[in-house]
This record gives structure tokens, C-alpha cells and sequence, in this order.
């Protein structure tokens, strides 16, 4: 693949302090001529506490009618789709409150007669969507043997270790909850919601047939730190696998994860339901139809697998490569199906799929589900598109305060509720101090970058990693909710 940057730098817009994180973040998009789309909307507004005013119409094809309804024109999108939520976000202020974007079943998913599709085929909806109005936006040009292939933006927030903020980036996190059937796009809402037990069980199945990489590189990145493009990107099948490993390195000493990273030529079956799971999927040369269907899942998962077109259809399919529908339906033997999945319309190349590593390292230190898949994919404005409530996360052990953290070991992802900032980020930059709310124990909060807006006197809710650094219990890789 030869890449080829055709637009750069814009100008940086600044941020302001805002609620980040919580149901009033989250845009809900329904589609009037939809009945299906209609109910789901309104089930996963009622079940997360959206805000009413949170809700937004637009009147385009109902996609559950068939194949040929899950796909729109270009020109339509924009008529039908993108201009009436900007025109709403506008309309009523939100355009920076809001930091995700729900689709719900029955709205198009896949771009049809795009005359820049490239020989591989159009875009996704979804991820189109999510580059709206981008800040710094680097577009790209893509090639395959010298013939052209498509257009996308490079992800800026590729490997972030913040809560995600429109004003920062641009742009929008955009998921969708669907399924074959109504049913089963609510029980993905219901699947984020349900209680967890931890440990959170992660299987990682590699391919050995595609070799078995350096995990030391991985995740390779297009994005150099300055965030310019590395010229020297390249990525290869046997990365997919190394990125695997490195993933069960990063996460495996976490005392609330189990992992379990298979190398042999077999497609695993997990005896235990999975929080996590990463394959080839029906590229693995020793895929079975039936164990990819009967996968076990537990609440508040998340799946990916490298499979070009695994999100073409949310329609029954009875041939061609596996589909992102047979992780999302509930099991023949009544195990449940997974509650957040990514998947692809038509070719996007590897590069495109989420890495295993930045995926759960994320998600497995409590940053949200749309933060986690988004901060592993290279790509926006591209074929991928994300299944899944955004707001899923895990919670790890739940403490009453400081105090009660600091007698964990380390290792542990905790969650604390309602302490009040002690010394913000205006300070510190990339960390702040809480206390609880009678004032008698604190602990150091690190967010991983530079972080605007956390300030003295503020009510907050944090998830991350109990460490102990130079002496002092911190919480690490922490995802701020206030």
C-alpha cells in the first residue's frame, strides 16, 4: 500500500472545560422512516438516561428492509444524514457538548455508487460521519499497485490517552447499535449495562500461519510523536499477530484480567465468557463457522476481529467471509453475544483494524468503549465502523474513597465516585489531586497527556489503574468523568 498526503495542517481550535464522558455527551440519531430505528432509539435513551433533547430525526431508506436499504449515495448522506445533525448540533448549542453520535438499526451503514470508492469498494457511513469537521485533519490518498483505492483522514487520536473532546479533535465518536434484529441490538444495549463480575477474561487467538512478528514494534503507528506522518510505516499480516502478544503482555499482570493468548493452529472456543476477544476470524486458515458462533461473552465486551468485510451486511448471510452479526446475536446454547464489536464494509486493509494492544490496554483500564476502539484505529473517514453503547465500560473494583483505594494492590482498575479536586490540571498538567468529600484522604489522578479544564473545587468520577509511583499510590491511564 502506498500512501499519499494530499491535504495538512488547519487551524487548532481551543477547549473549553465541559462535561466529558456522560450521557448528556451522547447524540442519539434516529430514522423517521423507521420503525425499528424509532424503538431502539428510544429504548437505549430510556435505559442510559440520554437527555430528551439529546435526540435527533433525520428521513432517509430504512435499512432493515434489505441489503440494497443498508446502502445510500454519497449525496444523500450528506442531504439526509450529516446536514440534519449538524444543522441540530448547531441549532441547539450542542455542537461541543456532544462527543458521540449513537446510530440506531435501520439507518444505512455503507456508501453505494461513490465514484471516489476506489477499486475495493465505498466507504462506511458511520466513519464518514465521524470526520466531521476535523481539527489538523491529514488526508490520505491510498494506492494499491500504483491503482487508487480510496480517500480517508488519518485518526488524530490514534493511541490518546485523554478523554476524547470534540473541540480538541473534531470530528465525533460515532457507534451504532444493531444486530439481524431489533432484539439484538437492544440486548447490546442491555449486554453494556448488566453488572460485571470480574476477572474480566480476554482471549487473544492468533494465526500462526501469518507468522508471528516483533511485539516490541507494536502497535506501529502512521503518526510520528510531532504528529506528522512516519515515512517509514509499513504493515504486515505477521503484525496482527505481534500486536496480539503485546497485548497480552501489557494487560496480563493486571490482577482484575485473565488472558489467554493462544499460538497454535487452533480456533479457540472459550470455556469462559469473554470480556475481550481478538482473531482473524474467517481469515484464520483453521476458522470454524460453528465456534465463531458460539463464542461466550460476558457484560461489557468488546470484539474485533482482521476480516475485510465483516460489517457489509447486517442482513442474514449465508456465504463469504464471517460477519460481525454472528458475535452480536445471542448463542445457540444461551450464552450471550458480545456487547461492542468493530467491523468493515468493504476492503480497508489491515492498517484499518483495531489494535489488540491499544484496544485493551484502553479498555481494560476503564476508558469507555468508543474512546478505547477509536484510540486504537489509524483511520477516520474510512470503511469501519463501531457496534456498541459508547458509554460501556468497565468498573473494575468500586471504592468508597482514597483511603479504601490505597489498600488494593497494585494493578487493579478501581473506579471512585464524587471526590472533589483537590489541586487540577491548571497545576499539574497531565495529573490533579482528589479527596473525598469529607476532605480526609487524597490520591493522585494521572490522565497519560496534557489535560485543560480540571480545576480545584470540581465534583469528578475517575476509573484507572492503581500504581504506586516513586513511593506515592496514583491512579494511572485514568478516564475522568465530571
Amino acid at each position: 500500500m502506498r500512501i499519499v498526503v494530499v491535504v495538512f495542517m488547519l487551524t487548532l481550535i481551543p477547549w473549553a472545560a465541559l462535561g466529558l464522558g456522560k450521557p448528556e455527551n451522547v447524540l442519539v440519531v434516529r430514522n423517521v422512516n423507521s420503525p425499528v430505528s424509532c424503538r431502539v432509539a428510544e429504548y437505549y435513551m430510556s435505559r442510559r438516561g440520554i437527555p430528551a433533547g439529546n435526540l435527533v430525526s433525520v428521513a432517509t431508506t430504512d435499512a432493515t428492509l434489505g441489503w440494497s436499504y443498508e446502502r445510500i449515495t454519497p449525496a444523500n448522506f450528506e442531504i439526509q444524514i450529516r446536514q440534519p445533525i449538524v444543522n441540530f448540533l448547531d441549532a441547539n448549542g450542542l455542537t461541543n457538548t456532544i462527543q458521540y453520535i449513537v446510530l440506531t438499526k435501520g439507518i444505512p451503514h455503507a456508501f453505494t455508487n461513490e465514484p471516489s470508492e476506489g477499486i475495493r469498494g465505498g466507504r462506511c457511513v458511520d466513519s464518514v460521519l465521524a470526520a466531521t469537521n476535523l481539527v489538523n485533519p491529514i488526508q490520505l490518498d491510498i494506492y494499491e499497485n500504483g491503482t487508487y483505492a480510496g480517500t480517508l483522514f488519518v485518526n488524530r487520536y490514534w493511541l490518546a490517552n485523554e478523554p476524547f473532546q470534540h473541540s480538541k479533535y473534531g470530528g465525533y465518536l460515532v457507534t451504532r447499535l444493531d444486530g439481524y434484529t431489533e432484539d439484538h441490538a437492544k440486548q447490546v444495549v442491555d449486554r453494556a449495562l448488566a453488572p460485571q463480575l470480574p476477572p474480566y477474561r480476554i482471549l487473544l487467538d492468533e494465526a500462526p500461519a501469518y507468522g508471528l512478528g516483533n511485539p516490541a514494534l507494536q502497535p506501529k503507528s502512521l503518526l510520528l510523536p510531532d504528529g506528522t506522518l512516519n515515512p517509514n510505516y509499513e504493515l504486515y499480516y505477521h503484525d496482527f499477530n505481534a500486536d496480539m502478544t503485546k497485548a497480552w503482555q501489557v494487560i496480563s499482570s493486571r490482577p482484575h484480567v485473565s488472558v489467554q493468548l493462544d499460538q497454535t493452529n487452533t480456533f479457540v472456543l472459550s470455556e469462559h465468557p469473554l470480556t475481550g476477544y481478538i482473531s482473524w476470524g474467517s481469515n484464520d486458515p483453521n476458522f470454524n463457522a460453528n465456534t465463531y458462533k458460539l463464542e461466550p461473552f460476558a457484560p461489557a465486551s468488546i470484539a474485533e476481529t482482521a476480516v475485510s468485510t465483516s460489517a457489509r451486511t447486517f442482513q442474514p448471510v449465508t456465504s463469504g467471509q464471517s460477519v460481525i452479526t454472528d458475535l452480536i446475536m445471542p448463542r445457540s446454547n444461551g450464552a450471550s453475544g458480545t456487547a461492542g464489536v468493530k467491523g468493515y464494509v468493504t476492503e480497508p486493509y489491515l492498517d484499518a483494524v483495531a489494535s489488540p494492544t491499544a484496544l485493551l490496554d484502553r479498555y481494560t483500564s476503564g476508558r469507555n468503549l468508543a474512546e478505547s476502539y477509536y484510540a486504537a484505529s489509524r483511520f477516520v473517514g474510512w470503511k469501519d465502523l463501531v457496534v456498541g453503547d459508547p458509554l460501556a465500560a468497565l468498573t473494575g473494583i468500586s471504592v468508597a474513597n482514597p483511603r479504601e483505594a490505597k489498600t488494593l494492590a497494585d494493578g487493579n482498575l478501581i473506579s471512585l465516585s464524587g471526590v472533589i479536586v483537590s489541586a487540577g490540571t491548571d497545576a499539574f498538567g497531565d495529573r490533579f489531586y482528589v479527596q473525598d468529600q469529607n476532605r480526609i484522604s487524597g490520591i493522585q489522578v494521572r490522565i497519560g497527556t496534557l489535560f485543560e479544564g480540571i480545576a480545584e473545587g470540581m465534583t469528578v468520577s475517575v476509573r484507572g489503574i492503581l500504581s504506586t509511583i516513586d513511593g506515592e499510590r496514583v491512579i494511572t491511564n485514568a478516564s475522568v468523568i465530571f
